[in-house]
C-alpha cells in the first residue's frame, strides 16, 4: 500500500488476517481505494472495485495527496535525527 500510495496509485484492498483489516479500513478511510471488506472477494467485486477506483479521480487524487505527504516526509533519517536532538537534551 505504501508504494502504491507514494506513486499516487488508488487502490483496491481486501484481506481478513493479521493486520489486514486495519489496513484496509485506513485505505476507505483516507479515500485512496476500496476495502472489499472480507478474505475472500468475488471476481466480479474485485473487478467493479478496480473499475470505481479507475474511474472515479478522487481515489487517485487520495492516493497522490497521500504520496506527497510520504515523499516530504523525512524518513527514518529524520527520525534518527529528531531522537539525537533529544538525546543532546539529555
Amino acid at each position: 500500500m505504501h508504494y502504491a500510495m507514494e506513486n499516487g496509485v488508488p487502490i483496491v484492498v481486501a484481506g481478513d488476517t493479521e493486520d489486514k483489516p486495519e489496513g484496509a479500513a485506513r485505505v476507505a478511510w483516507a479515500g485512496v481505494g476500496i476495502n472489499l471488506k472480507t478474505g475472500r472477494p468475488k471476481p466480479e467485486a474485485i473487478r467493479d472495485a478496480v473499475q470505481k477506483v479507475l474511474g472515479d479521480g478522487r481515489y487517485r487524487a487520495g492516493s497522490q495527496r497521500i504520496g506527497a505527504a510520504i515523499a516530504a516526509s523525512p524518513g527514518v533519517d529524520g527520525l534518527i535525527d529528531e531522537m539525537e536532538a533529544m538525546l543532546r537534551k539529555v
